[in-house]
């Protein structure tokens, strides 16, 4: 047996374990957010960087479609998502402004926005955070260290901590998080 794979999910294991020993009440105050937004019409915006955009992609459309069973669609959309809107913003040199444009198109009233930040300085996802603070919204934030993290304001509502600076990690337990936050309200709105 290769003792690689055995270290690497130890690791894995001791990891999930951690965040849900460290990190259980912030997820429940965040699923509660989410489910009260969601049932007063609300959306759910989410962002990325590096590693973390395929999970915010992947997340946004677990809301929209489904988790676990059939039922209504939860609003959500994955800023950044259009390849075309980010190419031309990028040929135009204005690639730090492509996550901003793409949510004042959206133009929601009501909504809360993930960002999920790798740890590397993103001025894309500084220039949205500041855009939504302007705006009054609920900022939640998922984040290899919130306490070293530049996006962790006295702004940013929630923040949930990866507390690993390990790429393969930080996927894992994103798609963790966004598995039992979707999970949480789909119970909360729907008793399933």
């Amino acid at each position: 047996m290769d003792q690689r794979v055995i270290t690497t999910c130890r690791q894995a294991v001791d990891l999930f374990e951690q965040f849900c020993r460290e990190q259980n009440s912030e997820l429940t105050r965040l699923a509660k957010c989410l489910s009260v937004m969601f049932a007063e019409g609300g959306h759910l915006l989410i962002a990325g960087n590096g590693v973390l955009q395929p999970v915010a992609q992947q997340l946004a459309s677990q809301f929209a479609y489904r988790l676990n069973f059939d039922r209504p669609v939860l609003p959500a959309v994955c800023l950044g998502s259009d390849p075309v809107l980010s190419n031309q913003m990028l040929t135009a040199g204005l690639f730090d402004q492509h996550l901003v444009r793409h949510y004042r198109a959206l133009n929601t009233q009501h909504h809360l926005l993930l960002l999920l930040n790798d740890g590397s300085e993103n001025v894309a996802l500084k220039n949205l955070c500041d855009e939504v603070v302007e705006n009054g919204q609920t900022i939640a934030l998922i984040s290899p260290n919130c306490q070293l993290d530049s996006l962790k304001t006295a702004e940013v509502d929630y923040c949930l901590d990866l507390a690993t600076k390990t790429a393969p990690r930080q996927l894992e337990l994103a798609q963790f998080i966004g598995h039992l936050l979707c999970e949480l309200v789909e119970v909360e709105l729907f008793g399933r």
